[in-house]
């Protein structure tokens, strides 16, 4: 199945990590937004939508091109977070988001990360060494398990 995966990974490349572990496991092809601003995502049969967490929600550069984004009815979709702290679900607006243009949200996945950003700098960070082996392992999991249902639908 044609997989694509757009994502924003700044500051300790957390969410490029997770990214490139559930790509592997799906064949899919890889977009970073901050390289490619625009990516074509046509002809794909399922796309994932990928960032890091600034303030309890992905990345103004995702938040703008999702705005943006005209989805084909019906388009599956999926969603993956990082984040320092994981108290909530981080992917429930965006998935709102998609879902009122008419895409289908087949899961979300979410991971800690390390992160320095703000007040966590001064203290050294939270969440060191994360994502680690065990969270790649749930990446690749989950992405072989989201490649599964679209294929069955």
């Amino acid at each position: 199945m044609k997989t694509a995966i757009v994502y924003v990974s700044i500051h300790h490349g957390n969410t490029k990590k997770v990214v490139q572990a559930m790509g592997e496991e799906m064949g899919a092809d890889l977009f970073d937004l901050m390289a490619e601003k625009s990516p074509d995502l046509s002809g794909y049969a399922l796309i994932g939508f990928a960032s890091g967490v600034f303030f309890n929600s992905f990345h103004e550069t995702m938040k703008g091109y999702l705005e943006k984004l005209s989805l084909p009815p019906g388009q599956k979709f999926f969603l993956a977070a990082t984040c320092g702290a994981a108290y909530m679900n981080y992917t429930k607006k965006t998935r709102k988001l998609l879902e009122a243009r008419g895409g289908r949200c087949l899961g979300s996945f979410q991971c800690r990360g390390f992160d320095t950003f703000g007040p966590f700098g001064k203290i050294g960070g939270i969440a060191k060494g994360r994502p680690n082996g065990k969270d790649l392992d749930k990446a690749r999991a989950f992405a072989r398990n989201i490649l599964t249902q679209a294929e069955g639908i």
